[in-house]
């Protein structure tokens, strides 16, 4: 963390606690690989926690809820194998995440009561499986140094919505009062005389800025969930000088968190003498024998998993699918398999939700155990029929959250939407591929058939499919359907993003200027570089660049590439444009009353691809 100024004195500290933290693991026991390189696995992150016990005070080891699901570890041990190995790493604290919940709440309490760390969660009602509630408390206290610091553990208020093996759990006060079981146990703690108060969350880093700015009492939260990186920390300020500072690690113990947290005699944190630290799991770090044996002996009834290899993936494909606002490689690629396991009931359209995957491949070869890693869970395949309206409805909801667990990937449509008009107006428009391969646009009235997962299918995130009929359950797990599917491929690639086009405002409009057309572009980020595209329609389809982007535009075609925005984010290009060898397209010195379709691809300078944003389209007659 950098030494930001702060109101808090910079004096010597009262006390410095070092607080060693983990979120999401999701049963990434061992080392694994990405991008061709072995990372994370808990026998180095074991190396660095008992490295640092050794060589500093007043260390606490901590971890944000999801150590659960997403390798086969889970699948065959149901959570044993990472209630063991937090035992054997000295965790201290632990808060529960949603997918602790997958194999039901009877298994997390079976697991659970053989943990030798405490486990808090505030905003838990567990009541109604009594194995559970005895296992979980709201906070737990550390005397440190003599001094008392409180730590306080908070699940997602959308823990109803986003698990459906919940049994009879539920969450305190659902809804816009969330947080009021959370502020009821700091103030129980502020009463027991704890003036230094830390939350282990699992609801996302956004959800955290909400706690910090709502219960300013707070001086850290230990966060997860939203899988959110951060290298360095959030810091919310309050109106009484105090601070909140907020981290996360990302996910499946590609990294560990050191917070050297530092407060004044009052209990205050002093920022500019806390430090924060990332350390990247990676093959400098050494692996810890005892931890690396564990897992070697665990790892013998899967093993064949491993060895049973379905096909060969010509080029990575990237699993990161919250990083895409349009569709993902992974994502297309179930899609395909679901589609293609419907093609006997007549599916044309399949959809799955990015919550429900969890990684990429590898180039190379593609084991069992990859597609395990990748749907780990235990969905089934649904095959329905549903109304173009209903679909429409589907993507509303799809598209009304970001790109995080709940935005769907799909196959058999082509969309866009805009992400700065409300949720539930945001789809512009819809098109569905018919039984030539013929994209049209989606009719409310017609009925498609589908292929989707039955958690989506029955509600999952807030899905509503119903007044489906012909509904057609099966028994068939997705990783056994995408299993098939590379097994009949035998090779894959990923493919560019064709399905899904995020746009952003009407940034482009024609304009008259002394009796010529111009057109304009306004509310880019300063000195962003412009791509002008022409298409023959509305439809999605890619353009070529240092990476692949999806245009709203069925035939794109780029018109101008390079062009810079100015100090206001402002261009002008004026119509028709001159394109040397071309006059048949949008753009060019078309006939007069031609229409084409335009839009603009706005790359902010020194960006990532996922800062890429798109125009929506616009209507282009020559005059």
């Amino acid at each position: 963390m950098s030494t930001a100024a702060g109101a808090q004195d910079a004096g010597k500290p009262d006390l410095v606690i070092t607080i060693l933290h983990t979120n999401d693991l999701h049963s990434h026991d061992e080392p694994f690989l990405e991008h061709g390189k072995a990372v994370g696995g808990e026998a180095r992150i074991a190396h660095l926690i008992r490295s640092i016990r050794r060589s500093a005070p007043h260390v606490l080891a901590v971890d944000a809820g999801d150590i659960f699901q997403g390798t086969p570890f889970f699948k065959f041990y149901h959570g044993a194998v990472e209630v063991a190995l937090l035992n054997m790493l000295g965790y201290d604290i632990y808060t529960i995440g949603n997918h602790e919940f997958d194999d039901g709440p009877e298994n997390l309490a079976a697991q659970l009561k053989a943990a030798k760390f405490d486990i808090i969660c505030s905003n838990l009602d567990a009541s109604a499986v009594p194995a559970l509630a005895e296992e979980v408390k709201p906070s737990v206290v550390k005397t440190i140094d003599s001094r008392k610091v409180g730590f306080v553990g908070v699940i997602t208020p959308d823990l109803q919505e986003v698990c459906l093996t919940l049994g009879q759990v539920r969450i305190k006060d659902p809804g816009p009062n969330w947080m009021e079981p959370v502020k009821a146990a700091v103030a129980r703690l502020q009463e027991q005389g704890v003036d230094k108060i830390i939350l282990v969350t699992h609801t996302g880093v956004e959800r955290d800025r909400e706690l910090a700015e709502q219960i300013p009492q707070v001086d850290a939260i230990i966060g997860g969930h939203s899988h959110t990186r951060l290298e360095k920390p959030i810091v919310v300020r309050h109106e009484d000088g105090t601070a909140t500072v907020i981290v996360q690690t990302g996910a499946y113990g590609r990294n560990l968190g050191e917070l050297r947290l530092a407060f004044d005699g009052r209990g205050r944190v002093i920022l500019p003498a806390t430090d924060y630290h990332l350390f990247h799991i990676d093959t400098s770090i050494p692996q810890e024998p005892d931890v690396q044996a564990f897992l070697r002996e665990k790892g013998k009834p899967i093993a064949a998993l491993r060895n049973q290899v379905l096909a060969t993936a010509l080029n990575y494909i990237d699993g990161r699918s919250a990083f895409y606002p349009w569709d993902s490689p992974i994502g297309d690629l179930i899609c395909d398999a679901l589609a293609e396991r419907g093609a006997a009931y007549g599916a044309t359209i399949a959809f799955q939700n990015r919550g429900g995957m969890r990684g990429g491949l590898e180039k190379g070869l593609v084991t069992s155990e990859s597609v395990e890693g990748i749907l780990p869970f235990d969905n089934k395949l649904v095959l329905a029929t549903v109304t173009g309206k209903t679909i429409k409805s589907v993507l509303e909801h799809s598209v009304s959250g970001g790109s995080g667990g709940r935005f769907l990937d799909v196959h058999g449509l082509k969309f866009a939407y805009d992400v700065s008009r409300p949720p539930g107006s945001r789809i512009l428009f819809v098109q569905a591929v018919d039984n030539h391969g013929r994209w049209q646009p989606l009719d409310p009235d017609r009925q498609y058939k589908i292929a989707v997962n039955d958690y989506t299918f029955h509600g999952g995130e807030g899905y509503d499919f119903s007044g489906a009929t012909d509904i057609q359950p099966t028994q068939e797990r997705l990783a056994a359907v995408l299993s098939a599917y590379l097994i009949r491929h035998k090779t894959i690639l990923p493919q560019p993003p064709s399905r899904i086009a995020a746009v952003s405002g009407q940034v482009l409009s024609l304009v008259s200027h002394r009796g010529k057309q111009i057109l304009e572009l306004r509310g880019a980020a300063p000195h962003s570089t412009l791509t002008l595209v022409a298409g023959s329609g509305q439809g999605v389809d890619w353009i070529a660049g240092s990476a692949p982007v999806p245009v709203p535009l069925s035939e794109p075609r780029i018109l101008v590439s390079g062009a810079v925005a100015d100090d206001a984010g402002e261009y002008f290009w004026q119509m028709p444009l001159e394109v040397p060898g071309d006059r048949s397209r949008a753009g060019s010195e078309n006939e007069r009353g031609q229409k084409s379709w335009l839009a603009v691809v706005i790359h902010p300078p020194k960006a990532a691809l996922a800062n890429t944003t798109v125009s929506s389209p616009l209507q282009y007659r020559a005059q």
